[in-house]
Formats: C-alpha cells, structure tokens, sequence
C-alpha cells in the first residue's frame, strides 16, 4: 500500500484519507523503526560486539573504553535539549538528514582510528548524529503532531526499533571474527549515509501541509486550503518553554523520569554481573535474562503507549514505577539462581524498562501542548539521561564498598516506590487540558486586541 500524502501535495489530492492507503503519520511511525533498528544494530547495542577487539588491537585499558562510553550518555543529556530548540525551528526532515550525515561519518571515522584522540573524535561525532535522529526526542515529537487520539500507541510502536536492531549484537560478533571490527564498522557507516538520509524524507513536519488533520481526518465541508492544498495550519496549541517550566507538573515529570531512567541504567549496566555474583547465575544464563529484559520491554513500549491513549496517565506512570520498585524487592526476597526463578524479575523489569520509553514525547504532548513540544522534550530528556548517568555510578560504589549489591538493590526499589505518589501528584487530565484552553483562548485574545 502507498503512503497517503504525495510528494507534493495538490488541491486534487487535498489529503482526504481514501480507501486502501494508508494514513501518512504511519509511515513516520515506521521511518523510526528502521532509523532506530540500523541505530541501535550499528552504535546503540552494536558497539559491544567491538568493545572487546578494540580494546585488544591498541592494548587500551578498560578505563579508556569506559571513559567513552560515559562520554556517550553524557553527550545524549548535553544535546538532547539542543535537538529539541532545532526541532522547534526547522524541517525534520532537514534535522535527520545531517544528523545521518553526522553519524554516518562518525562510524566510518570510528573504522580508521588510530589512537586514542580519533577513537573519542569518532564517538564524539556519532553520539551527536544519532541524538539528532532517535526516537529519544525527533520522532517522538514529529509523530505528536501527525497524531492525537493514537499517540500513545503510535509512540509505543515508533520506539520498537531497537527490539529489532539489538540481535545484531550476536551477528556483529560474528562478522567481526570474519572481517574485523574496521570493516564492519565502516560498513555501517555506509549504510547510515545511504539509507537513513533516504528515511529522512519520511519525516515530514505537520499533516496540515498535506492537506489533512491529526490522525488522518479529512478536512471538514468547506475548510480554506491554498493553492498547493495545505490546509491553514491552526495556531500551535500548549505552552512555551517557559510557561512549562513554571507548572508543578514540568519538575514533577522530570523528577519521575530521572527517578526511572536512574532505576533502569543502574541495573542494566550491573544486570549480568549482579545475576553472576550476587545469585550464582552462569554467564550465559545471566546473559540470557538481560536479552530477555530487551525483548520483553517490547510488551511495555506498545503496552505504556496504548494505555496513555485511555486511561488516566497518572495511573499508568505509578504502575509503571510500581513494576520496577517490585522487581528490585523480588530479587531481595527471592534468590534468582536459576533462569525460571528470575523470570519474575525478568517480566516486571523488562515491561516496567520499556513502559518507560515512550512516554516523553506522549505526555509531554498531553501536558504542555506541541507548541514548543520539541524544546520541552529535549529538556526533558536532557535531565533523565543525567540521571542515568548517576545511576551506575552510585550501584558500582555500593558494590565496592559492600562485595554485593544487596544495599544498592534496595536504594534502587525505594527510588522506584517513591515515584509512585510523585505520579498522583501532578493534574488530572481534564486539568491539563483545560490549562492549555485557558492558554488559546489568552493568546487569541492578545492576538484579537
């Protein structure tokens, strides 16, 4: 079937949803899928499979490595914001071309290193392309202004691209045995600046330019379009940055998504040595219960999205929180020592990790209006990813200081539970909503007057 909206859009084709094609704000939902999978195979989770045979080519310490890594996560929470203001002020599709541009010049770059200084270069320049392409701010914010009453779920299923793209850690290993790490490395480079500067095209700004609404409503009965078809594109409604800033829902949001981004890291990054040491697991099994994680964050990446779209949001996000706090306690209650007795574990972290994923970009959008989503967002995720940056930090202390992890678990299911009654703390729906009217009405005033 073919994407809705033509390449340029005309008064004949003024953007009426007809039979057989399919809403345009899908395709952008399946454009982050690819961009993230090919993200997530080449950098994301991909890098792993080099760590290693980098490390043993220039005879690095570990400390080199991790260093680059940090500067990875702290780089995404420094630009994060950056993106956001960029969104908010050009094409999308503009943004994501460079960005692939960017990135896939890092990955080629990051196949002919040669010293310490080129190999922070390339990881520098890559970490900044793929911040301006992934589903952490751009297309969660695109696919809020395609989308209203299917946000959620369109959200849910836009960040599904790592889910595909992190198996290829298996096959990279398996490549890098056959052709080494430089080729297989400049190859996705490659494969970034050929294809995802072509998915850039998908991304495309507002359905209004196309000649339709949000989720694909037609335009109603005697509704001005001009000459290209593109409806009159309706004042942006939310707030700006600044108004967002001073609501209690702004800090409370981002204290519930930092508490959450740290809960997740922390354990993740210390997942197969907490599930070898602490509860006796072999390595494959410990390995195993981390892929199982990923793959089951998948029921919470579409699960979280949906709900968002009926139930009260408030509910969702303490759910979500409840989930994480009661995996932390399980593995306090329950010694984990074989892969059945850590599936409980596996389920409630895994769907409570993915849960988390999609929610920026839909209640940033439910909260503040898509206004200045792209600013908000970018802030937002800006202080989540400090956050979880401290995160691994604090449980690696714990485990230094205490020969186990036991302490730092329990610090990390208090953190999960105290982000429950944070959640009933912020606006009902209808509240929220009813601020972002007060808002239009007071800028149509203004702009009346």
């Amino acid at each position: 079937m073919e994407p809705s909206p033509p390449a340029e859009p005309s008064p004949r084709v003024s953007g009426a949803k007809r039979p057989g094609r399919v809403f345009f704000g899908w395709w952008i939902v399946a454009g982050s899928v690819f961009t993230n999978a090919v993200l997530s195979a080449a950098y994301f989770q991909g890098l792993s499979a080099f760590i290693l045979p980098i490390e043993a080519h220039f005879h690095w310490s570990r400390s080199v490595i991790s260093g680059a890594m940090s500067m990875r996560q702290l780089e995404s929470g420094i630009f994060s914001p950056l993106v956001g203001v960029l969104l908010d002020r050009m094409s999308p599709r503009a943004l994501i071309f460079w960005s692939a541009v960017i990135a896939g010049g890092g990955l080629i770059g990051l196949g002919l290193v040669n010293g310490v200084v080129t190999f922070y270069a390339a990881i520098f320049l890559i970490s900044i392309g793929t911040s301006g392409m992934s589903h952490a701010v751009t297309w969660p914010v695109v696919i809020a202004r395609w989308f209203r009453r299917k946000r959620g779920l369109a959200t849910g299923l836009a960040v599904m691209g790592p889910i595909f793209g992190s198996p290829f850690v298996i096959l990279n290993t398996r490549l890098e045995e056959t052709y080494g790490w430089r080729a297989i490395l400049i190859a996705y480079g490659v494969i970034v600046l050929a294809l995802l500067t072509l998915i850039s095209a998908v991304a495309r700004g507002r359905p209004e330019d196309y000649g339709m609404h949000p989720d694909g409503d037609p335009p109603k009965e005697g509704e001005a379009h001009d000459a290209a078809g593109r409806l009159r594109r309706p004042a942006e409604r939310g707030m700006s940055v600044r108004q967002a800033a001073r609501t209690k829902e702004f800090w409370l949001f981002m204290g519930y998504l930092s508490g959450m981004f740290m809960v997740n890291s922390a354990f993740q990054v210390h997942q197969i040595p907490y599930f070898v040491q602490d509860a006796g697991l072999s390595p494959e099994g410990a390995a195993l219960t981390f892929m199982l994680v990923f793959l089951l964050s998948g029921i919470g990446r579409i699960g979280a999205g949906a709900m968002l779209d009926r139930a009260d949001y408030r509910v969702a996000l303490a759910a979500v929180a409840a989930m994480l706090a009661f995996s932390m306690l399980y593995l306090q209650f329950v010694q984990a020592t074989t892969i059945w007795r850590s599936m409980p574990f596996v389920a409630l972290f895994g769907i409570g990790f993915g849960s988390v994923i999609p929610m920026r970009g839909t209640l940033g959008s439910m909260m503040f209006g898509t206004r200045s989503l792209g600013s908000i967002v970018g802030i937002l995720q800006g202080g989540s990813v400090a956050a979880g940056v401290v995160g691994p930090l604090f449980l690696g202390l714990i485990f230094d200081a205490n020969g186990n992890y036991s302490v730092g678990v329990w610090a990390l299911a208090a953190v999960g539970a105290l982000m429950a009654p944070m959640a009933f703390a912020m606006g009902s729906p209808r509240r929220l909503e009813a601020r972002i009217r007060l808002d239009e009405r007071r800028r149509a005033g203004m702009r009346g007057g």
